[in-house]
């Protein structure tokens, strides 16, 4: 098992958590037994593999390996925390261990996407248990996993998934008509990973289509890195780039043109925090996700806008679980809060998809 001294280092200071004969944390089953955790922002090969070029469309099912040793986060076990967003410390230098470390796991890391399929996915939901997951898909231009997901999501009742269609695609009016003759609860757009800005007219033109078919959009969004490592050499060019596209200041157009249309603002926007707070108190149309933040922001969350529009996700399996489980544990104070961020919230939204499609 890679660090295990550090790993055992961690359980020792976070009882509720365990390991998982492949060296994953998980939760406590007797923590969450009596939750319906529905799990609102994950990932699988399935859903992402189109992303990766044609060699290495390679499909795993090696379930021995840990997810989290070949994930870019934390971005190092020395620097992993629970109270920060992406539980995890961040490197300011390139020449140091951990920046270099860093590095290769920006290069790297999405490889633990070819481990991550839907059946390991359901092994760890299990783990940690977790009842269901809606798997976000994301394709590269004139690309789609739409087929394949729909096979998997009718095969199994735990399972949903939110499609996905680029604006740059051709054929966008035929999409949309191809995907709502699927079994799809909502919209996934990723604007850092398919190199476009949210607001840029080609978006904006997308998101107006998406939104007449009354399905929720989901939307990475705010800046995946802290402007003290974006203004180091330890990101790559291109992802110093990419991950402007999601600022949040650039939300506000899309949420002003689009009063009625209800969006989830995911990751509660990464490392602008405080600007995500704004937008929900400004926006009655959006909610957010709390995968990746630590306890102390879904807190923050609950005093300041309630917990009725927090969404649990994970970002699964480039973040672990059970560190999102047990953040929402320490954040909330009642189990009313538990329940809406765990799955009553999820639930209205799932269950309003299923009655639009049915119109």
């Amino acid at each position: 098992m890679k660090n295990k001294k550090q790993k055992y280092a961690i359980l020792t200071e976070n009882k509720e958590l365990g390991l998982a004969p492949n060296g994953d944390f998980v939760i406590k089953k007797d923590l969450v037994d009596k939750y319906e955790i529905i799990d609102f922002h994950c990932h699988s090969y399935e859903g992402l593999y189109q992303l990766f070029p044609p060699f290495l469309q390679k499909k795993k099912t090696d379930y021995n390996r840990s997810l989290m040793d070949m994930s870019c986060f934390p971005f190092s076990m020395k620097l992993f925390d629970l109270n920060k967003v992406y539980f995890s410390g961040c490197p300011t230098t390139l020449f140091s261990f951990d920046g270099l470390k860093t590095r290769i796991k920006l290069f790297t890391g999405a490889f633990v996407l070819n481990y991550g399929t839907t059946e390991k996915l359901l092994i760890d939901m299990d783990n940690n248990g977790i009842s269901k997951a809606v798997i976000q898909q994301i394709n590269p231009p004139d690309k789609n996993s739409a087929d394949l997901m729909e096979k998997i999501v009718t095969q199994s009742d735990r399972l949903y998934t939110f499609g996905a269609i680029h604006p740059f695609d051709k054929n966008i009016d035929e999409k949309i008509k191809h995907y709502m003759n699927l079994h799809i609860k909502g919209w996934k757009i990723n604007p850092h990973v398919c190199g476009f800005s949210i607001d840029c007219k080609e978006a904006l033109a997308l998101i107006e289509k998406l939104s007449k078919t009354d399905l929720p959009i989901l939307c990475c969004s705010g800046l995946g890195f802290p402007q003290e490592v974006l203004s180091t050499s330890i990101p790559p060019k291109q992802t110093k780039k990419d991950v402007l596209n999601q600022m949040l200041d650039k939300y506000e157009t899309v949420l002003s043109t689009f009063p009625n249309t209800t969006f989830i603002l995911a990751h509660g926007g990464c490392f602008e925090f405080e600007k995500m707070v704004n937008l929900l108190q400004t926006h009655r149309n959006m909610y957010t996700d709390i995968s990746i933040q630590p306890a102390a922001h879904i807190k923050t969350l609950i005093e300041k806008v309630g917990a009725e529009r927090l969404l649990f996700g994970t970002d699964y399996p480039f973040v672990t679980q059970a560190f999102s489980i047990l953040s929402v544990l320490r954040a909330t104070e009642n189990e009313k809060e538990r329940t809406l961020i765990f799955s009553e919230n999820a639930k209205s939204l799932l269950d309003d998809s299923s009655k639009r499609l049915q119109v």
